[in-house]
């Protein structure tokens, strides 16, 4: 069970399963090509079909597994197909290829480039700036010797890693890495110890495929079909949707610590003095201490953070972290001895901070009493239903 202090509850994300096709022999004749802009103002400009054939491909039919991501990452200018109209799906995608994607998705390529950050890097390959975009935003980097090894193709789990790395460059923290001890591929042991944590992350976020019986094949090359499927999840998806407001969240919350440091220096206590929770989409910060709520109020007055103006509660309450620590604990314990059966889905504290709130999947009449007769109000249980 998450412990409230935390101050955010794990989600479960779902998975999406999708059957990967089996990659086939390279070919590297010809270099992506980036699609057309066209303006959407002169519609009439380009026939219809012709603007909807441009992401369309022959080699991607419409029932083939990543035909929606393929369409999608393309018609959005973030991949590229080929000259002779295909998209090549079941190619693997080479370490340049993978900087033109990520590049693009950063929307933060430079310009020029005055010197390469790799000695196998010139300036008149087409994807020098794109490699040096993804390298200065540390999300894919060169080798010990100061390569960069452009043509090189690209594992599945040197892939998961880059991916994870974009994820986190966006902003996201890791809420609870004991989660990843939830995933485990069949072949888990033969992933790279430097990769572990980044494919345990996509797969627990619903960023990759995982299923207990499922093999990841990290040593596999990932294609160009599963690095569309794999961004455009990032991007696009149900998970992408969850993962912003997370980070949103997480945003505000490292405003608040902030604050917090500003206001009380670096030896405030607010473990012992105050506590933090979501609810109803505001960030709750709540102090023991009336005069601590007058002070931090009165530091607001300097943050120009709109959203975090708009989305958050200064409150007194009669409990700190610490205490809703050891309250949580001992509910804990006592609902596992009156309910073995049960489950407690959700610790929230109540709306005055003077104790918490239990949602059960599993409740008697006789734990009901019991909780009463040893917390009184300070422990509120209740169901879903």
């Amino acid at each position: 069970m998450k412990r409230i202090m935390t101050t955010l509850f794990l989600t479960t994300f779902p998975i999406i399963l999708a059957q990967a096709q089996t990659s086939v022999s390279p070919s590297t004749s010809a270099l992506p090509v980036v699609p057309n802009t066209y303006t959407y103002s002169q519609p009439n400009s380009i026939p219809t079909f012709d603007r909807v054939q441009k992401y369309r491909f022959t080699d991607v039919p419409a029932n083939f597994w990543a035909f929606e991501s393929i369409t999608k990452m393309t018609k959005e200018g973030l991949m590229s197909g080929y000259r002779n109209g295909t998209f090549k799906p079941n190619d693997p995608l080479s370490r340049e290829e993978a900087a033109s994607l990520f590049s693009n998705m950063l929307g933060d390529t430079p310009s020029i480039m005055l010197a390469s950050s790799f000695s196998d890097i010139t300036s008149d390959r087409w994807s020098s700036l794109a490699i040096e975009s993804v390298a200065r935003a540390n999300i894919i980097s060169g080798y010990g010797d100061s390569t960069y090894r452009p043509e090189q193709y690209m594992s599945r789990q040197e892939f998961a890693v880059v991916a994870n790395k974009f994820l986190h460059y966006q902003g996201y923290h890791t809420e609870d890495p004991t989660a990843l001890d939830t995933i485990h591929f069949s072949d888990q042991k033969f992933i790279a110890p430097w990769a572990q944590s980044s494919v345990r992350e996509l797969a627990l976020l619903g960023f990759i495929n995982y299923s207990t019986t499922g093999l990841f094949n990290p040593e596999k090359y990932v294609t160009r079909a599963e690095a569309a499927e794999i961004t455009y999840r990032l991007l696009f998806s149900k998970e992408a949707t969850t993962i912003q407001h997370t980070i949103q969240q997480q945003q505000m919350e490292e405003t608040a610590r902030a604050l917090i440091k500003k206001t009380f220096g670096e030896n405030y206590d607010f473990h012992n003095r105050g506590a933090m929770f979501w609810r109803d989409g505001k960030l709750v910060i709540s102090f023991t201490s009336s005069s601590d709520v007058k002070a931090i109020t009165a530091e607001t007055a300097y943050i120009r953070d709109k959203y975090f103006l708009d989305n958050h509660i200064i409150t007194t309450g009669s409990y700190s972290l610490g205490d809703f620590d050891n309250l949580q604990t001992d509910a804990a314990y006592l609902y596992r001895q009156l309910e073995p059966q049960g489950t407690i889905l959700a610790v929230t504290p109540t709306p005055n901070v003077d104790g918490l709130i239990l949602t059960v999947d599993k409740l008697h009449a006789t734990a009901q009493t019991a909780f009463v007769k040893k917390f009184g109000k300070k422990i509120q249980l209740k169901t879903n239903s």
